[in-house]
């Protein structure tokens, strides 16, 4: 009798194998006491032809009609079965639970019920070609090398779950008909571009996720179709080593049907693609969806951003880039304003201005993206692609939004402007196009106040938060009074001669 034993879940489980039912002659016990299929003595398994007596236990799962599974679960493998599961048709389900195998695994030209993986350790390279597999299951399964899959069709489901690979994996020129979960992976593989994540030439029919799986080597997808949702959720790309020629992330000739989704959100303190070199995403079909949340779009390069960001400005867009999203070098929080509908055009207005000023004169790009409007909010950033530290840009933008306030200011009784004195005539006329526009603002202002549309606070709120630094005290009051002196209507305004 084996005596081997397991517990699952506080309940003991014995060899089955031993059990007279399963087989007609007396089960082979080694030296340990395990039996043939238990028994970690490669050496004595092989002098007692394990082989044999695996295809013994096979034949009769599958004979007998009592049985609805072929059960090889816990059996260590140190000989080649390569030839018992190739070019073959089963009719039952096996199931291969907890099993380890020590040798190269190959399966070739069969035909599966439901493969069941799940616990099993393999310590050589395995490789799936040829098949057509009902469903797979490889959840909690831990692969030390290689896993190769091509030419597969998986018609009722594929399931990765919490599995381990120490070792890179490959999918190419399969098909899969029903939901696939390549869920909870993780690569411990050392950084090497030899250890890549391949999905090539892949038709996904159904529901596919990767979410919350972690990739620590290249990952390339390549001539992907996707007819329904794909998604990455949560999922980490970790290959941050610099590489010549390939990207440590790449999406290339990915075509969506009509109905398909491939949607990639991160976390709002874990963008996706935070973390690696860069990322390519070219050739792409999209007739359906492609959608980013809290994704870190300065790792694209920038002929891929811009046309990624461009597409989600035409009508009735396919690609949507949702919350959260840095699409930029540099880019401020997210800024939300309260204030009414009516009022909104002088937001708009006054960030329009800073941005035409400071692009002129710190020499950087600015831009201002509109996130959203409501009745009530206005939301929104300021971003630029200049390849400069956040400090620096967050620094510049604070100098430029002081300079430009000191543009206007109260004189003896009157709104007084004043442009820099002894700056390149490019200067000069970047002020007064500024001052222009700020004084426009001020009486814009002033038209509204009469018709009950805007109030003090709202005044101060507008000034206080529409621009992209946090003015000091004292500038915020200089700057309150400008506006709310401006939009009396006694007063008149100056503009010194420049000297």
């Amino acid at each position: 009798m084996c005596v081997f034993k397991k517990e699952i879940e506080g309940k003991q489980i014995v060899c089955c194998f031993s059990k007279t039912d399963y087989l007609v002659d007396k089960i082979l016990i080694d030296n340990e006491g395990l039996c043939i299929f238990h028994s970690k003595n490669e050496a004595w398994k092989n002098e007692n032809n394990f082989i044999f007596h695996l295809e013994k236990l096979i034949c009769y799962f599958e004979e007998d009609s009592t049985q609805k599974n072929i059960f090889l679960e816990d059996i260590i493998f140190t000989t080649s079965i390569d030839k018992i599961f190739s070019d073959r048709e089963f009719k039952k389900d096996i199931k291969f639970n907890n099993s380890k195998f020590n040798v190269n695994l190959t399966f070739k030209s069969s035909r599966f019920k439901n493969l069941d993986f799940n616990s099993a350790i393999f310590d050589k390279p395995v490789t799936f070609s040829d098949l057509s597999i009902k469903g797979i299951m490889f959840d909690n399964a831990a692969f030390k090398l290689k896993l190769f899959i091509s030419d597969c069709d998986f018609f009722n489901g594929f399931f990765m779950l919490n599995t381990h690979f120490d070792g890179g994996f490959s999918i190419l020129n399969s098909l899969f008909h029903s939901n696939c979960f390549f869920q909870n992976i993780i690569t411990n593989m050392d950084k090497s571009i030899h250890d890549a994540i391949i999905f090539k030439n892949i038709e996904f029919k159904d529901f596919t996720t990767f979410e919350l799986s972690e990739f620590n080597s290249v990952v390339d997808f390549k001539n992907i179709i996707i007819y329904k949702e794909l998604v990455f959720h949560n999922t980490q790309f970790n290959y941050d080593e610099p590489l010549p020629i390939v990207s440590s992330v790449t999406f290339s000739q990915i075509n969506i049907k009509e109905k398909g989704t491939l949607e990639f959100r991160g976390i709002s303190d874990n963008k996706m693609f935070n973390k690696v070199q860069n990322v390519s995403f070219v050739g792409e079909e999209i007739d359906g969806k492609l959608f980013f949340e809290n994704t870190d779009f300065t790792k694209f390069n920038l002929l891929t951003r811009k046309r990624l960001i461009s597409a989600t400005k035409k009508k009735n867009a396919k690609v949507v880039i949702g919350i959260g999203c840095i699409k930029y070098y540099n880019q401020t929080p997210l800024k939300s304003i309260e204030i009414s509908d009516d009022n909104q055009s002088l937001v708009i207005e006054l960030c329009n201005t800073f941005v035409d000023y400071f692009t002129k004169n710190a020499g950087f790009n600015l831009g201002v993206e509109f996130v959203s409007k409501t009745n009530q909010y206005i939301n929104f950033f300021y971003f630029s692609d200049e390849d400069i530290s956040y400090e620096k840009f967050e620094n510049q933008l604070q100098k430029s939004e002081q300079a430009m306030w000191r543009l206007i200011k109260i004189d003896n009784d009157n709104l007084s402007a004043q442009p820099p004195k002894n700056h390149l005539p490019s200067k000069i006329i970047n002020a007064t196009d500024t001052i222009v526009n700020l004084l426009g603002l001020v009486l814009k202002i002033g038209s509204r106040i009469p018709l009950g549309l805007i109030s003090k606070e709202d005044i101060l709120h507008l000034v206080n938060t529409t621009l992209p630094s946090n003015i000091r005290p004292n500038n915020a009051i200089m700057i309150n009074q400008i506006v709310l002196f401006g939009t009396k209507n006694t007063q008149t305004i100056k503009i010194k001669k420049i000297e």
